[in-house]
């Protein structure tokens, strides 16, 4: 199972992006508290980062202790889903979708999505779509 947490003391919106990630990947997420690096990368499960830096937000992948993937993130947008929930990430940027396709729940989606985005459905009703800096 995958492990889901946050940077060190991260913004509210940093702590409820990364929650509905885990939820939509069907992973765990841990409050990070005062565990380090070493801490999380010790893990035998994939770990998955969500932090702010500067005007982005960022989102490491690990496995192994080994860094996967590293997504910088633009901007995200929440909006009510419709309809059913489905589960995992819909990756339109083909690099992203190769970096984290042998680790975590994701979905090419091509053509369905317009520019670099991830688009991933959370709890209580919301949609995340993320756009993906290329």
């Amino acid at each position: 199972m995958t492990v889901v947490t946050t940077s060190r003391k991260p913004v509210p919106e940093v702590r409820s992006l990364a929650r509905d990630l885990a939820f939509s990947i069907g992973g765990e997420y841990i409050t990070r508290g005062k565990a380090g690096m070493g801490d999380l990368l010790s893990l035998d499960e994939p770990v998955v980062i969500v932090s702010k830096s500067g005007p982005f937000f960022l989102i490491q992948a690990f496995s192994g202790g080994e860094p996967v993937a590293e997504i910088r993130v633009k901007s995200f947008a929440v909006e009510e889903r419709p309809g059913t929930i489905a589960r995992g990430l819909f990756v339109s940027d083909r690099p992203v979708y190769e970096a984290l396709k042998d680790h975590i729940d994701v979905v090419f989606a091509g053509e369905a999505l317009s520019g670099h985005r991830i688009v991933f459905d959370g709890t209580q009703r919301k949609r995340y779509t993320l756009k993906v800096v290329p």
